[in-house]
């Protein structure tokens, strides 16, 4: 078999050793809702089906797509705006209580990893594995959120580049995706956002380069202060979210260059290149502590998921979905997280634990049939729950505020701003991919029929 046979066709054709292969994402979203004890039954006969089946032949039965993706980018994307809450608002109440005993972490530690973030990721500088080191059994959890991002981002955007073929049309989806709500996010902060909860007079405000210099963020020049906003909040940063635009960008030019090259059609020699690569950074990270952990996945080793997500898409035909599999990579990954110096060791485990759960056989559920939420949530849920930490202190709330209270508020906003955001801009645009790869087009309907129908 030919190392880059019927890529063109990834995607898109039906499993050939089932006789009776049930219909595609695409037909199915036609058909008549079916009875709960019915959805019970089909989930588990799909589940069992499923179960020994390569990658391949789920996304092929699936016409490219999986339920289970846009279910993980919302839990992940909702787990992260809790995680940042809790950094929002500090600690006190029972549920900050039982998560300082999981993460080992109070207030001031929890500020301090935050700069200590901020610092590592805008001065270049590597992690001290002894400063700021989250411990605990929390620890293999709160690291796993933005690394199966960007595995995630790697194994579907692989799908995407090889259905189109050519860096034009893959380079246009990208920016159809992302640009837009990015654009609409960073105008709302900076003028609206900024422009309320400021110290300055507004006259100020408008005219500081602060102020002009946040819209860079729409470009990937990351800026994450405007000028005097949330002074009194225990942060002052405006979206602590937008520090990954750049590395999201250096992954889309990581794929330009094996587009363009050929690499990405070639995988054997993307794996030699990229194993190569896995064991000088593994003895470089044990030997010097090169990106050895701190408090989250540097920006760099985010890149190297996503190459890894890249090339389980393109073992896809070898890569078997398995319970067993997956509680092995589960706890092997566990194990191993806990340790700084193991980051490039147990890559390949986790994003295997998320191509798992993006290929699960999810009940259709209305809420992802109505829309990709995810992109919504991670762009607004910071601004979004700092501007509500701050109104709450100028209703005269203590800055220690009530995590239990506070978290269900902001999550609440933020949905709402999400559902603005897919309805208002991101859907109409993703309406265009039609005229730049209508193959991807067509998954992006069957996903979500209720809201790209027409």
């Amino acid at each position: 078999m030919q190392d880059n046979a019927s890529y063109e066709e990834a995607g898109f054709r039906r499993v050939g050793s089932r006789s009776d292969p049930p219909q595609s994402l695409y037909d199915r979203g036609k058909t008549a809702k079916p009875t709960s004890n019915q959805s019970g039954h089909s989930f588990k006969r799909t589940y069992l089906r499923y179960r020994g089946a390569t990658f391949k032949a789920i996304l092929d039965e699936n016409g490219g797509a999986g339920l289970g993706f846009d279910v993980l980018r919302l839990a992940l994307a909702t787990l992260i705006l809790l995680v940042h809450s809790s950094w929002i608002v500090g600690t006190s109440g029972v549920t900050t209580s039982i998560l300082n005993l999981i993460f080992h972490i109070n207030s001031e530690t929890a500020q301090g990893l935050g700069q200590a973030a901020w610092a590592i990721n805008h001065t270049g500088v590597t992690g001290n594995p002894n400063v700021h080191e989250l411990t605990g059994l929390g620890r293999p959890i709160t690291l796993s959120y933005l690394p199966m991002f960007f595995a995630l981002s790697g194994f579907l955007v692989t799908g995407s580049a090889l259905r189109t073929g050519r860096l034009v049309p893959f380079l246009g989806l990208r920016v159809l995706r992302l640009l837009p709500a990015l654009f609409v996010e960073v105008t709302l902060s900076a003028i609206i956002l900024g422009g309320i909860f400021t110290e300055l007079p507004l006259s100020q405000y408008y005219a500081s380069p602060m102020f002009w210099s946040y819209f860079l963020n729409i470009i990937g020049d990351v800026h994450l202060f405007l000028p005097e906003v949330f002074v009194k909040n225990n942060t002052d940063i405006v979206n602590s979210n937008l520090w990954t635009l750049p590395w999201e960008l250096q992954c889309y030019i990581v794929m330009s260059i094996m587009i363009v090259t050929g690499v990405l059609f070639h995988r054997i020699l993307l794996t030699i290149l990229v194993g190569v690569a896995t064991v000088y950074l593994i003895y470089v990270s044990l030997v010097s502590g090169f990106q050895v952990v701190p408090a989250q996945v540097e920006g760099p080793t985010l890149v190297y998921y996503f190459v890894v997500g890249v090339l389980m898409f393109l073992w896809r035909d070898k890569f078997v979905f398995h319970e067993g599999l997956f509680i092995v990579a589960a706890v092997l990954c566990y194990i191993l997280m806990m340790s700084p110096r193991t980051i490039f060791i147990y890559p390949i485990l986790l994003t295997y634990i998320t191509a798992f759960i993006g290929l699960f056989p999810f009940p259709k559920s209305s809420l992802i049939k109505s829309g990709d939420y995810s992109y919504g949530i991670y762009l607004y849920g910071f601004p979004v729950t700092q501007a509500l930490f701050a109104a709450s202190l100028l209703m005269g709330f203590s800055r220690q505020g009530n995590l239990a209270v506070f978290a269900p508020l902001a999550v609440l906003a933020t949905a709402a701003f999400a559902a603005l955001s897919w309805h208002g801009v991101e859907k109409h645009c993703l309406k265009l991919k039609r005229y730049i790869a209508p193959k991807s087009s067509k998954i992006t309907a069957a996903l979500h029929p209720t809201a790209l129908s027409g």
